[in-house]
């Protein structure tokens, strides 16, 4: 018999709890149910399509709020039948397969999205599930040591911990337990006392123990709730018979063990998706294409100031004759930036600005990058030829320059069968007639580049998506990208993939501003007919790049600077401008070391708040654990 056979004989129904839309692993053993639907229908939202959804039946969906993924596990007690039931939620799966994977020292291991690579590394599917579920009894999350967290003494030390849960409920729940059940006191004491738990309300059990699991735990929970006075609780205090939930399924299987139940029991590693909501990928506007002219960038939520100021100047000077298809490659700018830009760039009737999540087309490659004011998004346009499958050619910009002519005259350059259009890197070039020799040696023996005085600058980028394409795919571009040894990062790859296959444009449109004295220190190194293509662009720049450390937003007074700020003066983010002119740093946004949603998070503010120095060692310290930086 095959194992998916198998499972469907078997009748494993693993529902995931989610109340927000999310991808999810499609295979007969895993039912997506949408909690707290009766919540959301009379709020007037409309239900998710193609889940189950916990307010049909014999159900208690309007107490989500205080039972959480509690009213998808009674859905499914009064409304389904199999042989198996578990318990997911819509970002943390069991990982089903036998492999041991790296966790964080919370017991997770971390992912981004639910794909086709992540549902076969966890085993997310019917025969996988079949071979991990069947001839168990129970299978839960692996028992974690709450000393390993922050060195509680118990589990008791750990809810009470926690800023939103109450000692006196907990006692609550255990003075009820021990009313109704006496004979689960010394399993209790156990328990709550003791360091060692399985956490989240991740479960899979057989039908029967299911079924006296869950004839156990409503009542209890039913009998705390009906003496338990919450009119003032917050949003998370609401939730305390949920997590109540978590130490009683503990204290059961506890007790069941004890009095002779001999459960076979299996612990499964849990996995943690961190972006699991649905991607919806980039379409063609419903616009004349012969009008559109598709212009990209790459930013940050940091760089969102630098980002908008890019546009607006590119926007002031457009052609109103044309179309302007703004798409911003990013990973992290907040919903509330996103709003602002959008909301700003609304002037421009002929503009529309879209955001593209790169997160999963980046997802398992180790990219840095060798210089400090050189960031992860400058790889982002090696993946725009995927993005965008339906544009042949696009203009990329660098965030850190000012448009200053009509951008539309450059997408109308001919590419010809060429990969590039850009301007010659100047700086470059003049280094390579440098006495040293070191950047010709680099040149020759680091890119294998024949003829390097064709060196180009990539922050101002027209580009053949067919040609490019047809020299690399994303996957291949990033894996080059992930090679030791460049100094420029994604510009030298492009150099060395693309020589002689470039369309050379005129200096005008990518003018580097004299940082550092480079002009007459670097630039005038160059071949002479180049440096005075160079000098006489100056004069009328087209796009002026600010290029290197010497930035208009630190130093006003560098070249170009007034040009940028009568741009960068207009937007709404030019008083942050001015913060960073003072020396005030933004605020760092890191990607959380402790997920937002995590039963260890709580506890964690408590004993470290936020801003504090132990908060900054903690986190320090767990992003170590994981591998990150």
């Amino acid at each position: 018999m095959q194992p998916a056979q198998s499972a469907q004989l078997s009748r494993i129904k693993i529902f995931v709890s989610a109340h927000k839309p999310a991808v999810f692993p499609d295979c007969a053993s895993i039912l997506p149910i949408q909690v707290g639907a009766a919540n959301a229908e009379a709020a007037g939202k409309p239900l998710f399509e193609n889940t189950l959804h916990d307010n049909t039946g014999d159900n208690i969906s309007e107490k989500n709020p205080m039972y959480c993924e509690l009213t998808a596990q009674y859905w499914a007690w009064k409304n389904a039948d199999a042989d198996y039931y578990g318990f997911c939620h819509y970002l943390r799966y069991f990982d089903f397969t036998t492999t041991e994977h790296k966790q964080n020292s919370y017991g997770e291991i971390i992912d981004t999205a639910i794909n086709a690579e992540s549902i076969a590394e966890y085993g997310l599917d019917d025969a996988a599930i079949a071979q991990a579920v069947e001839g168990w009894d129970v299978i839960t999350t692996p028992l974690n040591n709450v000393r390993e967290f922050d060195g509680f003494t118990n589990l008791k030390d750990h809810w009470d911990a926690d800023p939103h849960l109450q000692l006196k409920d907990l006692r609550h729940m255990y003075d009820v337990l021990c009313a109704m059940h006496p004979d689960y006191r010394e399993d209790a004491d156990a328990v709550l006392n003791g360091t060692r738990a399985a956490f989240c309300n991740m479960f899979i059990m057989k039908k029967a123990i299911f079924q006296e699991y869950c004839s156990w735990l409503f009542p209890i929970l039913s009998e705390f709730t009906a003496h338990w006075d919450h009119s003032a609780a917050d949003v998370q205090t609401l939730r305390t018979p949920g997590h109540l939930s978590e130490r009683l399924l503990n204290i059961f299987l506890a007790h069941k063990q004890r009095t002779g139940a001999n459960w076979k029991i299996k612990r499964l590693q849990c996995v943690h998706f961190t972006n699991p909501e649905p991607f919806s990928p980039l379409e063609p506007l419903d616009t004349n294409p012969r009008f559109t002219v598709p212009v990209l960038f790459a930013a940050d939520d940091n760089y969102v100031p630098m980002l908008t100021t890019t546009i607006y100047s590119m926007l002031k000077n457009a052609s109103c004759e044309r179309h302007y298809d703004v798409i911003v490659l990013e990973r992290n700018i907040s919903a509330e930036n996103k709003q602002n830009i959008t909301d700003f760039l609304a002037q421009f009737e002929n503009a529309t600005v879209r955001f593209y999540d790169v997160s999963r087309a980046i997802d398992g490659f180790n990219l840095t990058t060798n210089n400090a004011h050189i960031s992860i998004e400058t790889y982002y346009r090696f993946i725009i030829q995927e993005a965008l499958p339906f544009y042949k050619k696009v203009l990329y910009l660098d965030c850190d320059m000012v448009v200053n002519g009509d951008i539309s005259e450059l997408y109308d350059t001919d590419l010809g069968n060429n990969a590039i259009g850009a301007v010659p890197d100047i700086d470059f070039i003049g280094n390579l007639n440098m006495k040293n020799g070191e950047r010709a040696e680099y040149a020759k023996h680091q890119l294998h580049m024949t003829k390097p005085y064709g060196y180009f600058q990539a922050g101002v980028l027209a580009m053949n998506l067919e040609k490019m394409r047809e020299i690399h795919s994303v996957h291949e571009w990033l894996e080059i990208a992930q090679q030791p040894g460049f100094i420029y990062n994604d510009q030298d790859i492009l150099n060395m993939e693309c020589e002689g296959s470039v369309t050379y444009l005129p200096y005008a449109w990518n003018v580097m501003h004299d940082c550092g004295g480079r002009v007459h220190g670097v630039f005038d190194f160059a071949p002479a007919s180049m440096f005075q293509e160079y000098m006489d662009s100056r004069k009328s720049p087209k796009i002026v790049h600010y290029a290197d450390y010497d930035k208009p937003w630190k130093n006003p007074w560098c070249d170009f600077g007034p040009l940028y700020w009568n741009y960068a003066s207009k937007t709404p983010f030019s008083l942050q401008m001015m913060a960073l002119l003072a020396g005030i740093e933004p605020p760092q946004h890191h990607e959380r070391a402790i997920a937002e949603d995590s039963p260890i998070r709580k506890y964690v503010d408590v004993l470290a708040p936020i801003g504090s120095k132990q908060r900054e060692l903690m986190k320090v310290a767990v992003r170590k654990v994981q591998g990150k930086h």
